[in-house]
């Protein structure tokens, strides 16, 4: 009794301080509230320089995506008037733009570290819960007769378009276009306003198509490599119900007017025949070797977009000024797509949730998913999430909201089912003697 007193004391010490700093966050992103009024001592965030090249103002209406007419026969010209970014890339920073203040800064570090402790503590909970506590959640589900409907529902993220057809090669091309045609169209409506049906649709579509294939294909890249290396064999499938998650990944972009929005879905992946006595070590040096790739890519185009924008302030010749800004403003727009893909891909599959890649690093060396996750996760909110606002004008960010919502999501539900099975379970065993079902830790699937 003691014991489960202590648990509940401190628990409800927990939940006193969560509660608190939910309550504060909604409110203050809500606008509920005013922390300057509230705290009249702080100090007012100053305007953030974002050097020469400064990012568009949101409040403005974005610039047509248009080459202008040449110039007079004879006249050197620069391009910056005329290179211009599209809609959905118009407010990520290129490394000349980023901010540099110390409070843009030390927010997006702090919130890195806290995603850093929340994702790997709630992570390890969660996992612990499902895998001690698997025969009574299975029971659950059972009694109200969605257990059927749950395993069904694994089998179909889980299954691969594997054919034999597939396997020989014979439609493995037409497969892979389709598919990838179908994840740029989808992606493209990240892109308020936008239509498939005219050139600049169709030209983002073919952009996204293009990003998405190298992104997803280079981590597959790594593990055939791995599997050469190795003599274990190797095989491609595509998982089609990978297409959900980049619709809904677009669908939330849209209705929580997310930018630059979130694109998120990997068309498939090669399985390697791996011995079981090897699976964890093997399976974490693939891992590593995709995040690394991913950090690649995305450091290509993001120094790529450095290029692009420094060429503008270059004279050109009028002869070859409009030839020159098309090139310079396609090259602009697809490094930064490219950069916004694979940063948001490295994040997301950092994340150790489910059956992540993120999953099998921390399982294996927590201090390794630390360094990968530390400084993606910066370059996530510095670029992408967050890129020039301090801590409580982050709180006005539609961005920087939805990541506190889901944090505060993921730590209600890990310390509500720590609750039930380490104090109402306990409680009810114990002092009421009610039978609440097994307890002894089976093997799981999800150790």
């Amino acid at each position: 009794m003691r014991k489960l007193t202590g648990r509940l004391i401190g628990f409800i010490a927990f939940f006193l301080v969560f509660s608190c700093v939910a309550v504060m966050v909604i409110l203050v992103a809500t606008g509920a509230v005013d922390p300057y009024e509230v705290f009249p001592g702080l100090p007012e965030p100053p305007s953030i320089d974002v050097g020469q090249y400064p990012l568009p103002d949101p409040d403005l209406p974005l610039p047509d995506y248009e080459i202008p007419n040449p110039l007079q026969t004879g006249e050197y010209v620069n391009l910056s008037e005329q290179v211009q970014r599209r809609p959905l890339v118009a407010q990520i920073p290129a490394p000349q733009q980023i901010a540099t203040a110390p409070q843009v800064v030390g927010s997006n570090l702090f919130l890195a570290i806290l995603m850093a402790i929340i994702f790997g503590f709630t992570s390890s909970e969660l996992s612990n819960i499902l895998r001690d506590e698997e025969d009574r959640i299975q029971e659950w589900l059972r009694a109200i007769g969605i257990d059927k409907l749950v395993a069904w529902l694994g089998k179909v993220t889980r299954w691969g378009l594997n054919r034999t057809a597939v396997k020989r090669g014979c439609l493995t091309l037409p497969l892979v276009a389709l598919i990838l045609a179908l994840y740029g169209a989808i992606f493209a409506f990240l892109e308020e306003g936008i239509s498939l049906f005219t050139f600049e649709g169709a030209l983002l579509a073919l952009l996204m198509a293009g990003t998405v294939g190298l992104v997803s294909f280079s981590g597959d890249f790594a593990r055939r490599i791995a599997g050469r290396i190795w003599k274990a064999k190797s095989k491609f499938n595509f998982y089609p119900a990978n297409l959900l998650l980049a619709v809904i990944s677009v669908i939330l972009s849209r209705t929580l007017k997310l930018s630059p929005g979130i694109a998120f879905g990997t068309p498939g992946g090669v399985d390697l025949d791996v011995p079981e006595a090897q699976r964890e070590k093997r399976e974490a040096v693939i891992g590593v070797l995709t995040i690394a790739i991913l950090i690649f890519i995305g450091a290509f185009g993001w120094s790529l977009s450095a290029l692009s924008l420094y060429l503008p302030e270059v004279q050109f010749d009028d002869r070859i000024v409009s030839v020159m800004a098309t090139v310079l403003t396609t090259v602009q727009n697809a490094s930064l797509v490219l950069f916004m893909v694979s940063t948001e891909t490295a994040f997301f599959e950092l994340v150790p949730l489910g059956h992540s890649t993120g999953r099998t690093i921390f399982q294996w060396r927590k201090i390794v998913w630390v360094l990968f996750f530390l400084p993606v996760t910066f370059m996530f909110n510095h670029t992408l999430l967050n890129p020039r606002s301090g801590f409580l004008d982050s709180f006005l960010v539609s961005n920087v909201r939805f990541m506190w919502v889901i944090l505060l999501v993921l730590v209600g539900v890990t310390a509500g089912a720590w609750f039930y099975f380490n104090i109402v379970d306990d409680f009810l065993k114990e002092q009421l003697g009610v039978n609440t079902g097994p307890k002894n830790p089976p093997p799981s699937q999800y150790s």
